[in-house]
């Protein structure tokens, strides 16, 4: 089961260097600003190639988007295919920015 977790868990999460933070957003929606130290794999990039994700397996993975949608479909899809230490940013970077998260 994919678990929606918040900016500040995330947050918590990426200072413990605990978890990888992939943006399957597109790359002009990443370069128009993301958050620090994300990984930018699109979605169909991963749809496509699920070992652009695999190698991350042993860490916890944090899927985020725009509004916490396609992230979310992505961890299903992750999930279907033997990837299950995955976490979606609930309400993805709406919700980061909501909590006051910075973006770069």
């Amino acid at each position: 089961m994919v678990l929606n977790i918040d900016a500040d868990e995330v947050s918590e999460m990426a200072e413990k260097n605990e978890c990888v933070i992939i943006d399957v957003r597109e790359q002009f929606e990443y370069e128009s600003g993301h958050i620090e130290n994300s990984v930018p794999i699109p979605m169909y990039d991963i749809f496509n190639n699920i070992s652009l994700v695999e190698k991350y397996r042993d860490k916890k993975i944090v899927l985020v988007c725009s509004s916490g949608h396609r992230s979310y479909y992505t961890g299903k899809f992750l999930e279907e295919n033997g990837i299950t230490n995955v976490y979606n940013l609930y309400n993805g970077l709406y919700g980061w920015e909501i909590e006051d998260k910075p973006l770069i």
